[in-house]
């Protein structure tokens, strides 16, 4: 099993839970996570985290390989099928646009997922959206994992599946 990193699993902690200075530790363990090989991103998440160039963006750049963002220039053609059926759905407007806006990494998430399943990958995102189908205001990611059939978990469920304890 692959795991798929949404950059909510690092800004919301950075930001809320688990600040820096009060959790060194937390940042520790997270470092070992990700420079696992089976634990990975992609580029837009790279550039969500990296665009608020705050304490989060340094830690990366010290912390987390290279290899660990991976491109999304393979997964154009399943890009285009997820904004088609978004497309297809009941989101109004201002969800439509913001889930088809470029530096948003929601739907390149779910179509780099989806392309390595094509490749016969197993690969599960992790994210810490919920799932909310009867939105109309906002595209969720977890609602766009279930219709492509691409496995997600949050992070309490993924540290778990890895056994990782803090």
């Amino acid at each position: 099993m692959r795991y798929l990193i949404d950059s909510n699993i690092l800004i919301y902690p950075n930001r809320t839970t688990h600040p820096f200075d009060i959790h060194p530790t937390f940042w520790e363990k997270m470092s070992s996570i990700l420079n696992r090989n089976d634990v990975m991103s992609i580029d837009k998440v790279k550039d969500e985290i990296y665009n608020h160039k705050d304490k989060l963006t340094e830690w990366c750049k010290t912390h987390i390989p290279k290899a660990f963002w991976n491109s999304t220039t393979s997964s154009i053609v399943e890009y285009a099928k997820i904004q088609n059926w978004a497309q297809s759905k009941e989101y109004n407007e201002r969800a439509l646009a913001d889930f088809a806006y470029h530096t948003n990494a929601d739907p390149f998430l779910v179509s780099f997922a989806l392309n390595q399943k094509r490749q016969g990958k197993d690969i599960t995102l992790i994210t810490q959206e919920t799932s909310n189908p009867e939105s109309k205001r906002v595209i969720k990611l977890p609602d766009v994992c279930f219709e492509f059939e691409i496995r997600y978990l949050d992070i309490n469920d993924f540290f778990r599946e890895i056994n990782a304890t803090f």
